[in-house]
């Protein structure tokens, strides 16, 4: 008896096929002008630590501001990354359970059943922000399983090349999780013929989702140009989060996005 596909609600089968072969998948001009407009004005708002909702510590300068090789002059053009948002912020939240992202979401994970695992926007700010080296999520978000987790990272300005836009390394995600000391031997191969590394610059309102074991990095922004880019990480609502790995991110508690939860579950 044939197994029916499942009904796509955004994607193309090629699309789909394409997220699966490379691990990521690039959308543009999913959100609109105003859409962003939001985004920018909320991240703005909470980096300048002029949203009381939101705790002063879901807010990280860069480095050099944090360790004080530097003064503050700008406080939100000083900041690094805020997390944790979406549970306390109605707008963010918005953005999280919007159709537009969440049905990318659904129909790469083949489920409705949807839960947001946690939020990071990152302000990467003109000509000190840092680097990020290669890494995958699931390597630090270890005690949810299965490890296939998927972010939707929408870009607020444009994401170039020159300001740090994320690089994949396609295929990466078939490898399974690796730990710091088995990735290591695996570097130099990046970039190279057998693993080449693709850049995926993004207009403001495109989004791209990537798999949650695909090795991904981005580049310090020595340009006068700010790189905001917020990443929500949805998960299955049938996931399973190992109590006992002790050393994975301590989370909000975990919010239902759309379908049903699963008693025992996330």
């Amino acid at each position: 008896m044939a197994v029916a596909e499942p009904q796509l609600r955004t994607l193309t089968p090629e699309q789909v096929d394409q997220f699966h072969i490379d691990g990521y998948l690039a959308v543009h001009d999913l959100l609109d002008a105003d859409e962003v407009a939001d985004l920018a004005e909320r991240a703005d708002l909470i980096a300048a630590g002029k949203a009381d909702h939101i705790p002063e510590t879901s807010i990280q300068l860069e480095r050099v501001f944090r360790e004080g090789e530097r003064e503050v002059e700008n406080q939100v053009l000083s900041v690094r990354k805020l997390f944790n948002l979406a549970v306390y912020d109605d707008l963010l939240w918005g953005h999280v359970t919007n159709p537009k992202i969440v049905d990318v979401i659904a129909d790469l994970m083949g489920t409705d059943d949807i839960k947001l695992y946690g939020d990071q926007l990152f302000m990467k700010p003109p000509e000190i922000g840092a680097a990020q080296d290669w890494h995958q999520d699931s390597a630090s978000w270890r005690d949810i399983l299965p490890m296939d987790l998927v972010t939707a990272w929408t870009s607020i300005d444009h994401a170039t090349t020159d300001n740090g836009c994320l690089n994949f390394a396609p295929g990466t995600h078939r490898w399974g999780m690796l730990t710091r000391p088995r990735l290591e031997p695996l570097l130099p191969d990046l970039g190279t013929d057998e693993w080449p590394v693709r850049a995926a610059p993004l207009g403001p309102g495109s989004v791209s989702f990537h798999h949650s074991l695909v090795l991904h990095q981005s580049n310090a922004n020595t340009s006068g140009n700010r790189r905001r880019g917020y990443a929500t990480h949805f998960m299955r609502a049938s996931s399973y989060k190992d109590e006992e790995v002790t050393d994975a991110p301590k989370m909000p508690p975990f919010k239902q996005v759309r379908g049903r939860s699963f008693p025992g579950r996330v």
